[in-house]
């Protein structure tokens, strides 16, 4: 499993460029805050390496910014 640790305006931006209803859309629905009321960054989305590195591919060409820490955590991924 890859926990992929996101901020609100990254998770924002990969909700926007994936398509709705895919396997891809539906974990980052699934995404949990760990802030709280006042801080609610950053959010942590829990996937299998397939749809981390679908994730991957989509935030290379649409949120540059989310590759390096999508690419990040599928090399740490937790077995």
């Amino acid at each position: 499993m890859v926990e992929l640790i996101l901020s609100e305006a990254q998770l924002a931006c990969l909700r926007e460029a994936v398509t709705i209803g895919s396997e891809e859309s539906a974990a980052l629905g699934r995404g949990r805050g760990l802030g709280t009321v006042f801080s609610p960054e950053p959010v942590i989305v829990k996937c299998t390496r397939a749809i981390a590195e679908r994730l991957f591919a989509v935030a290379r060409r649409s949120c540059p910014d989310v590759a390096l820490p999508i690419r990040v955590a599928i090399e740490q991924e937790k077995p």
